[in-house]
C-alpha cells in the first residue's frame, strides 16, 4: 500500500449543525468525517488502507456513478468540462471533491463541492477556489442539480485570517418537502489554512402577511489533516457508519419536524400545470439565478458572485 500516492488529498473531522428557525425552532448538531480527495488522485485512493477501495465493495469506497455527469469515465474531466461551460475557465489547478464515500456499499450525500483551484494553489494552505460546485441531491425523490460559483476575485479577508466568499441567489431545486420554492439562499465558503467554514442560509421573501426572514441554516466547520492509513482507520473508529448516520438522522429529524406540524410543500413537478413554480429549475441548463433583491444581499455583505444553474 502507498500513502504516498494520495499526498495532496485531505481527511476533514468536525461538526456540522442545522437550525430551522420558522415555523418552529429546530437545532442539531454532530461530529462529522469527510474527504477532500484531489481527483488527480482518484484512482489511487485504494491504495491508502485494505479497508479503502475504488468501484469495489469495502467498509470505505468511492464508485464513480455518486458523482457529477457519470458517464464521463474522468471525474476531473467532467467538472472541468461543466466549468468552461460555465465560465469559459478550464480548471489548471488541483480539483478537489468534498464528499462522504460510500460505507459498505452505501452513500447518500445531500451535497458534494468540487473545488477548484488555479495552477499553483494549495488547497491545505488555505487557498480559495476560482469556482466552485455544488452539486446537490434532495430528499427523498434523489434528483440532483448544480450550482456553479464563479468566485474570481470576490474575496473578502479578515482580521482573523480568514479568506471568504459569500453568494446569495434563488432557489431553483426543491431540495426538502419541509422548504417551499419561493426561498433564497446566501451562502458563505471561509478558508484559513487548514480551516474550512460553509455556511447556508436559506430566507424567505416579504410578503403581506410576514416580513423577509431566515428560515434555516447550516454550517460546517472543519480541519484537514492528510491522508494516512493511521488517519483513515481512525475515522472509521470514530465514524464507523457515517453514510448511514446522515440519511438516519435525515429522516429522525423530518419526523421530529412533522411532529412539532410543519406542513410538507409539494414538489414543483407535482404542482397544477398553471401553477408559477410548476417544473421550476426543471430545464436549467446554465441558468443564472438572480436574489429577489440584489441590493439588500449586498447591502448584507455578499460578493457579486456568479452563480449558473443546471439540473443533471
Amino acid at each position: 500500500m502507498s500513502e504516498s500516492a494520495v499526498r495532496s488529498s485531505s481527511w476533514l473531522s468536525g461538526t456540522v449543525r442545522h437550525r430551522r428557525h420558522s415555523p418552529v425552532n429546530h437545532e442539531f448538531s454532530y461530529r462529522t468525517g469527510m474527504l477532500a480527495l484531489d481527483l488527480d488522485e482518484w484512482n489511487h485512493f485504494g491504495e491508502v488502507s485494505p479497508l479503502v477501495s475504488v468501484g469495489h465493495f469495502n467498509w470505505l469506497s468511492l464508485h464513480r456513478r455518486d458523482y457529477l455527469d457519470p458517464t464521463v469515465p474522468d471525474l476531473r474531466q467532467a467538472v472541468a468540462d461543466r466549468v468552461e461551460t460555465a465560465t469559459g475557465w478550464r480548471p489548471d489547478g488541483p480539483v478537489e471533491l468534498i464528499t462522504h464515500p460510500r460505507h459498505f456499499g452505501y452513500v447518500f450525500n445531500p451535497v458534494s463541492f468540487y473545488f477548484c483551484y488555479r495552477a499553483g494553489e494549495r488547497p491545505s494552505e488555505g487557498a480559495v477556489p476560482a469556482v466552485i460546485l455544488a452539486q446537490i441531491t434532495n430528499t427523498p425523490w434523489h434528483e440532483r442539480h448544480l450550482y456553479c460559483l464563479h468566485v474570481g476575485d470576490d474575496v473578502i479577508a479578515t482580521r482573523q485570517g480568514w479568506q471568504t466568499v459569500k453568494a446569495g441567489f434563488t432557489k431553483r431545486f426543491h431540495v426538502s418537502p419541509f422548504n417551499p420554492m419561493n426561498q433564497s439562499y446566501q451562502w458563505t465558503f471561509s478558508f484559513r489554512g487548514p480551516e474550512l467554514r460553509i455556511h447556508m442560509n436559506v430566507n424567505r421573501p416579504a410578503t403581506d402577511e410576514q416580513a423577509a426572514g431566515r428560515v434555516f441554516d447550516a454550517t460546517l466547520v472543519v480541519r484537514r489533516t492528510p491522508v494516512t492509513r493511521k488517519t483513515i482507520h481512525s475515522s472509521l473508529r470514530a465514524f464507523p457508519v457515517e453514510s448511514f448516520k446522515v440519511v438516519a438522522g435525515i429522516y429522525w429529524h423530518a419526523l421530529r419536524l412533522r411532529l412539532k406540524g410543519v406542513p410538507f410543500h409539494s414538489h414543483p413537478d407535482k404542482l397544477p400545470h398553471d401553477h408559477p413554480q410548476r417544473g421550476l429549475g426543471r430545464e436549467d441548463r446554465g441558468m443564472e439565478p438572480v436574489t429577489p433583491d440584489e441590493s439588500e444581499h449586498l447591502s448584507a455583505g455578499t460578493t457579486p458572485t456568479r452563480i449558473s444553474s443546471w439540473r443533471t
